[in-house]
């Protein structure tokens, strides 16, 4: 198994396309370190060539982003790329954050049962996030966006900067609490604010971390 980073990049919606767009964050922070990344894309995106790529390569940390459920995570569209019971085997000893709906709730779990280094952060509820609608085509200048998808980041980042999963998991969820702070102190006025504060809230007692607590890349 080597140090590098295998991360999955839908883009057939709204929300995969901007999943996608703030994973720049995490791909230049691998290669500032010199790890090696794989950003793998729509049409390798279904179970055969996912679970053949997740074999074949062997990387240690995996980040998967898109739509899922208790016991799957999907690729493009409505293909499924890692099943309970299928081929969640394959992510016993690695590192993996899920950007994925519930998958913490069953999938997660069962992946690194009875490991030793593997580790698997994720969501038991949705992930959710909110979208300016005027930055579509252009999700840079999206500062709504920036509230949900920003920390979430740094729980790969942080895995990539060296530091354990647990830290990784803290720090992100550190970052939620301090975004939630600050949405109460400056827009507690604005119509929106309570919604924001409903889905980092969500995010946040949502995300769980199982498997090696002490592992690190």
């Amino acid at each position: 198994m080597q140090d590098g980073l295998l991360i999955t990049c839908p883009e057939h919606d709204d929300a995969t396309t901007y999943l996608t767009y703030f994973s720049k964050e995490i791909i230049n922070e691998a290669t500032k370190k010199s790890i090696k990344t794989k950003k793998i894309g729509d049409k390798n995106l279904n179970l055969k060539d996912f679970s053949s790529l997740l074999n074949e390569l062997g990387y240690r940390l995996v980040v998967l982003n898109g739509h899922g459920s208790s016991d799957c995570i999907f690729g493009y569209k409505q293909d499924i790329i890692i099943q309970l019971g299928k081929n969640d085997h394959l992510l016993k000893e690695k590192l993996v954050y899920a950007r994925s709906c519930n998958a913490g709730e069953e999938l997660g779990q069962e992946c690194v049962k009875n490991t030793k280094e593997g580790c698997f952060i994720g969501y038991t509820l949705p992930f959710i996030f909110y979208m300016d609608s005027r930055w579509t085509t252009k999700p840079s200048n999206d500062k709504i966006a920036k509230l949900f998808l920003v920390p979430s980041n740094s729980v790969p980042i942080s895995i990539i900067k060296g530091h354990t999963t647990i830290e990784a998991h803290n720090k992100s969820k550190q970052e939620m609490l301090k975004t939630m702070n600050k949405l109460m102190e400056d827009n507690w006025q604005e119509e929106e604010t309570p919604f924001y504060l409903e889905a980092l809230w969500n995010n946040y007692s949502g995300q769980v971390i199982f498997g090696n607590m002490e592992a690190r890349l």
